[in-house]
Parts: C-alpha cells; structure tokens; sequence
C-alpha cells in the first residue's frame, strides 16, 4: 500500500433512515441492453452486441443458452459457450457475428438450455447507426412492458441506472483523517476533517458544540478540543518528538461530535518503506453550473490525466428527449478540452441534458439541467446572495425586470442605526452607511450590483436596499451581525433576548435587552408601533422602583409624597425588526435571584428570563491565562479570593528549587498579577562529589505559583518550554526521558527529567531530594550497570 495516502474514516449518525432498496422485478438473468445498430457498416464487421444482467443473488450457469433474433427466424442463435458462469450483479456483454440482427422490427429472446425462453425484449427498431442503444431503465427492471426500456446512449458493460426507495433522512457525519498514515521521529503529524452541519447546545446557555480530538499511543494520551471553521473543517497538528514524549509504535485517533465519532491512527518509526501503486488513467467532464435557461452559454472542460498526441476527444451532447442537439471532437489546450454550447430560445427542450466524452479507450459522460426561465408576477426582483452578513463581507444583489425593459434603476441602501446590536447612537452622532447608484440593465433584463460592509462595530444592524423607477420598485431589508455563521434567524413572531443568561452586581453594571420582530408594521409619519418591556419577580410580582416627584423633600419621614411605578422601558423598532434596550444592574433596583422579562408589540408577547448572582460570596477561584508559556513571555495570575484579606502574597518556585515572594493588593475580593519568564535559556551545571556525574539546572520545566493569604492558599503549576505550541504539562511527580531511545556502543547516554518538588512543614520551605538513577541490562535478572 501506498503509507503517503491519507486514511479517512466516517461514521454517520442516521435519524430515521431506512436502508437502500434496489427494485428488482426479474428473477432470473434477464437481456439489459441492446445495440442492433451501432456505428459504422453492421456487414463489415462483428459489432452488434447484447448485454445480459443478473439481478438475483446467485450465480447462473449460462452454458448452452442461447441468444436469438427473430426477425429471420432461420437464422443461427448464438449459442453460450460451457462454463460460463454470470454473478450476482454481473454484466456479460455478447457479440457473434454480421448483421446478427435486423435495424427494425426485431425482437430479441434468451433461452435456457432446454430452449424455453427466459427473457424478450419487445419490438424494437434502430435506424441512428450511432451509439444509442436500447437498454432497460434501470438493471434488471421488467413489467413485460414496453415502457420498461428507453433509447438512449449506450452504457455496455456497465449499469443503466439502480431504482433505489429509500426515506428521506437527517444526519450528521464526521471525518477525519492523517496527513500520511506514517511519519519519521522529528516530523509533524496533520490531524484534520470536517462535519456536515454545525450543531449548537442550547442549555445551560447557547454555545457551539465543540470537536473532542482524543489521541493514543505508546505511553501516550492527550485530548484536544477543536470548533469548525466556516467551512466547517477543522485541523490541528502533533510534533512527532521523543523529548515531547512520541515513542515508536501505531497512535489511534478519534474523534467526537454531537454524538457521532470516526477514527484513524498513522506509526511513527525511524524508517517507513513505500510501495508506489499505480494510478489508472482516467477522463473526466464538467460544465460550469449545473442548471441554465435557455439562451444561455454551456461551458464543457474536460480533463484527463494522460494527454495523447494528434488525439481529439469527442464529444456528444443530448437532450432530455434523447436528441443529440451537439457533437463534435475537441483537442486539448494546455491539457484541457474546452468548448462553448448555446442553448436555444427556439423551442427549447427542458429537463436533463447528457454529455458524453470519448478519448481514446476512456470514456467520461456527465449532466446539467435546463429549466424554464419563469418570471415573478411582480414589476421589479430583487435578490441578495444571502440574508446575513458580517463586518468586511460582500453584498451581492441581483434583480430583474419582468413585464418592461428600461436602461437603468436608480439604487439606494441605507443603514438603519440598528440599536438592537448594541450601535444606536454610537454612529458618529447619527451618521449612517447610505449610498446612492444606479444600475444597468443586461439585454434580457438582468442587473448586478456589489458593495462590502465597512469593517466598523459602528456598522452593524439593518440594511434596507431599493431599487426604482417609473416602471415600478423593489425592496429588501438585510442584517450585518457580529458573527454570522452563528446567528440563528427568528422563526417566531416576537423573539426577546439579553446579553447575558447571568449578572453578578461586582462584575457588570448593565443588562442589554434585545429582540426582533418578525414582520414589523411599515412605519408611518403619524404613528410608530413600539414594544413594551416589563419585569417579573421569581414569584411573579411585576418589578418596581420607587420616585419621588419634583417639589417633594426627598428626605421627608415617612416617605410621604414618594411615587411607586412598574420598572419598564419602551423601544422603537427599526425598520428591519430589531430592536433594544438598556437597564442598570443596581442593587438598588435588583437583588440576587431569576427575573422574567416580557416584551409586548401590539397583541404579541414574548419573555425571557436572566439570573443575577454575587460572586463574593462563593468559595473563590484563582487561575492562570494558560500552561505552557515560551521565554521571555507574560505569566498572568487573577483571580477572586473570598476572604477580606486586602493584599496576598504570591510566591514563585523555579526547577531548581529556588524561590522569589511578591506582594499583591486585594481590591473588592479580586486581585491581578504578572510575571516574566526567564528571557533565555540558562543551563547551570554543578559538579557533584564525584567525578562521573553532573547536576544540570535549566530555565525550561515546571514553576509552582503559591498564592496565600491570611485564610486562603492555593498552588499553581505552569511550565516554561522551548516549544510551547506543541508541549503539554504534566503533573506527575517525577518524569524521565532520554535523548534518543537508540544507542551504539561508545554513545552517551544523556538523561532528562523533571521533578515537581514538595513541601515540608508549616515555614513552607522547598527542600530539593536528589534522583537516583538506575540503569539496568534489559535481559532477565535484569543485572545494574550504572548508578548515579
């Protein structure tokens, strides 16, 4: 096999389905295909055919059957040689002598060896002298009827089509795959695949599901965690090195999404043999879109992998109703065949259209389709490419004129301030995206226009885009989000939503409501329909704020004069639907526990609810920004520590043992602190008290930060590597590799390791062991060569 080949692997996860059943009505082996007439002078030489299918599950010995013209009734039948044996699903194609069968009014039987006739095609007539064929509409299909064939271009030897009953499904795949299924010690090892579809988890909150990669080998664990692309492909990528821990031997991957896994595995090894396996030639055609109307152009290319000299490939372009419409021979052009094919407005033929290639003994065959160009009912079309965007995209519209042509229509888009996204008054004091164009009409009514959206916060929300003219106008309303392979669009009339799912009053001090109207009522100079937002308490009281009116001592005992009101706010809409609000987190106003909040436009109502809690009162976190970091690189320690200690005292132990104590202030429970890893490497070797051995100190392994207050403490481990993209932290106690895991005789061996040292007594001192080394014979009783 061929190691240099990726290695690809699904599993899909079915909803549903049924598995494929392919309609058979024959029983027994049955005629498939038939040329009486193929190209050239049928007396000149022997190449009329029929092509025998069996569409039962076992095989049929054929010997001494027979294949028969009736037209002549005295002629000879064709007799099966002995031995000849048709499989389960197999063709046999049979030609046998000039002139076997005559151009029309001919019938074709097959009989056993007793001379019953086991199958007959019905009366057939061929005067083409081409390469259409009759042929059944799909293998094996008989209901002793005419209808059951059809004349089309000859598929000898192959299938004429499966008749396949199956139930729509919903699933989702993944793959993933190795760049190579093995790789050398020191190389990078590709891990990648895709999934069909992005899934979305929407409870606790809503979040895209992500891809858990988990990979396996000798001594060997680690698990990653990827999202897909826009593509929705992913990738990632693992240095092959001993000192990152890689040994010899076979790593299987596999991977998890929404419920669905695949695997793969590649070796990793000092040496890989290669066996080169031969790729077969081959043609292949496509066309630049798969649906056109008439009057339209058909790009054909076509391609093979071995160009012959003076060798042209033909080709044959057919109709739905079997009419060859094309044909011609094409030679290549920088190694590609290359025409154009015009599709009439004159009585064009609509459905599937057919294209076959011939180049040399290859033959390719693909399809397209032509539909009816129909027209909206309507004076002016308008289209985008799609219904979201994000920052920077570009907008594509399109459009037409269905009843009158004129030269051009006058273009406007404006932006429309969306305050549902967070912009509002933000536009530079009102400043909006407008621009005004016009448009120029193709000669069959069509029109294109392009422009990006600004790559601006500012610029985020509804676009309405319109076209005019005397004749008539167009209009269409599109939405520039912040990430749009994430934005789901509204199903329901009214959608309200927060920002947040949770609020803690040390950590935010504003709650964003936003939501969206379905079909907005179109504004008027007199009237603007706007949405009422109100609270509810957990027990379902409506929230309320106490004021006091002007005039009124707001000191006054009692609180005489003071107004009682429900807390709500009153938003306008844009014209898109959209629309938002903005309420302070105050503890005046909220304590901690769920609220609700409905949203009412006209006579529909929606609601949503949202969490406030106080992260003081928890147990505390205190966390690193990540693991692994590089030299010279920024440690970040933050955290919430739950006591009312103002500062704490952060220490840092390096590999070799020593250690360095800073202070930090405490601010409101939280705390922020920095260090810088050692800016190079540094290798410190001690001489021991004997000769033979060496005690090296470096600046990469693992650091110990200890964060202490007067009733808090907490350790943290990170590590300071030469690769910090491709290493990983481990926190067992003791860890030893060497340099290589082959040696010859008179090589050093050089041993490497890391020891996360311990902490003895209350003073918390560090206090170093040394690491005896042992270094056995590999043979049973296993005798100590060296000790150090």
């Amino acid at each position: 096999m061929n190691r240099n080949l990726s290695i690809v692997f699904s599993l899909v996860l079915l909803v549903g389905i049924t598995v494929p059943a392919y309609a058979q009505t024959a029983d027994n082996v049955v005629i498939n295909e038939v040329d009486i007439n193929p190209p050239g002078d049928d007396s000149a030489s022997i190449s009329e055919w029929v092509e025998l299918y069996n569409p039962t599950d076992s095989e049929i010995d054929l010997s001494g059957w027979q294949i028969a013209a009736t037209y002549f009734n005295f002629k000879t039948p064709m007799t099966i040689p002995d031995g000849t044996v048709i499989k389960p699903g197999q063709f046999l194609t049979f030609s046998y002598q000039s002139v076997w069968f005559n151009d029309s009014n001919e019938s074709v039987e097959l009989r056993n060896e007793n001379g019953v006739v086991i199958d007959k095609t019905p009366i057939l007539a061929d005067i083409q002298n081409d390469f259409t064929s009759w042929q059944r509409i799909y293998d094996g299909y008989d209901l002793d009827n005419s209808d059951d064939w059809k004349f089309v271009t000859s598929t000898a030897g192959s299938t004429n089509g499966k008749l396949i009953e199956t139930q729509e499904s919903e699933e989702i795949t993944v793959t993933i795959s190795s760049s190579k299924s093995a790789y050398l010690f020191g190389e990078t090892a590709v891990i990648q695949g895709s999934v069909s579809e992005e899934v979305f988890i929407e409870k606790p909150f809503f979040q895209p599901e992500s891809i858990i990669v988990h990979i396996v080998g000798p001594n060997f664990d680690r698990t990653l965690t990827l999202y897909p692309d826009l593509n929705l492909n992913y990738e990632t990528t693992l240095n092959l090195h001993q000192v990152l821990g890689i040994n010899e031997g076979t790593y299987n991957v596999s991977v998890s999404y929404a419920g669905v896994s695949a695997n793969t595995s590649f070796s990793v090894g000092y040496e890989i043999t290669e066996e080169q396996i031969q790729q077969d030639h081959f043609l292949n055609l496509s066309t630049d879109k798969s649906q056109y109307i008439p009057g339209q152009m058909v790009s054909i290319t076509g391609t093979a992998t071995e160009i012959i000299e003076f060798e042209g490939m033909k080709f044959t372009v057919t109709d739905s109703a079997g009419n060859i419409v094309y044909n011609g021979n094409l030679f290549p052009i920088n190694g590609q065949f290359t025409t154009d094919v015009y599709l009439s407005t004159v009585n064009p033929v609509y459905g599937t259209y057919e294209i076959i290639g011939e180049y040399f003994d290859k033959s390719a065959i693909t399809t397209f389709e032509v539909v009816e160009d129909v027209k909206e009912s309507v004076p002016i079309s308008l289209w985008t490419d799609k219904e979201i965007y994000g920052l920077g995209e570009v907008v594509t519209i399109t459009g037409r004129l269905n009843d009158v042509w004129v030269a051009s229509l006058d273009l406007e888009i404006v932006q429309t301030k969306s305050l549902a996204l967070g912009t509002g008054d933000q536009l530079g004091g009102g400043s909006v995206l407008k621009i005004l164009d016009v448009v120029r009409m193709e000669g069959d009514g069509k029109f294109q226009y392009s422009f990006t959206i600004p790559d601006s916060d500012t610029r985020l929300g509804d676009y309405k885009i319109k076209v005019s003219k005397d004749v008539g106008s167009a209009s269409k309303t599109i939405k520039a989000v912040e990430d749009p392979d994430n934005f789901v669009p509204i199903t329901d009339p009214l959608v309200v939503t927060t920002n947040k799912l949770v609020y803690d009053f040390t950590m935010d001090n504003e709650l964003v409501i936003r939501g969206e109207i379905m079909n907005p009522v179109e504004r008027t100079s007199f009237e603007t329909p706007t949405v009422l937002i109100s609270f509810e308490t957990e027990d379902g009281e409506p929230l309320s704020i106490i004021g006091v009116p002007g005039g009124i001592n707001q000191g006054a005992a009692g609180g005489e004069g003071t107004v009682t009101a429900d807390y709500e706010f009153t938003a306008i809409p844009e014209i898109g639907g959209t629309f938002s609000v903005t309420a302070d987190i105050s503890r005046g106003i909220f304590s901690e526990g769920t609220y609700r909040i409905t949203a009412q436009y006209l006579d529909l109502i929606a609601s949503t609810s949202f969490d406030i809690v106080d992260d003081l009162a928890g147990e505390g976190e205190v966390s690193l920004d990540k693991e692994i970091y590089g030299l010279g690189e920024q440690v970040i320690v933050s955290g919430i520590i739950p006591t009312s200690d103002s500062s704490v005292t952060i220490s840092v132990t390096r590999p070799d043992g020593t250690k360095t104590t800073y202070g930090e202030a405490v601010d409101n429970q939280r705390f922020y602190w920095t260090w810088t890893t050692p800016v190079s490497e540094r290798y410190q070797t001690l001489k021991s008290g004997d000769d033979t051995r060496d005690i090296t100190y470096s600046n990469f392994g693992i650091y110990k930060i200890k964060v202490a207050g007067d009733t808090y403490s907490t350790d943290l481990l990170f590590k300071v590597s030469e690769d910090p993209e491709n290493d990983s932290l481990s926190t067992t106690p003791i860890f030893v590799t060497t340099d290589k895991s082959l040696y010859q005789a008179g090589d050093k061996l050089k041993v490497v390791g890391n020891v996360i040292t311990r902490e003895q007594g209350d003073e918390g001192l560090v206090v170093p062991d040394r690491v005896t080394i042992k270094v056995l014979d590999g043979a049973f009783p296993y005798p100590q060569i060296h000790e150090a």
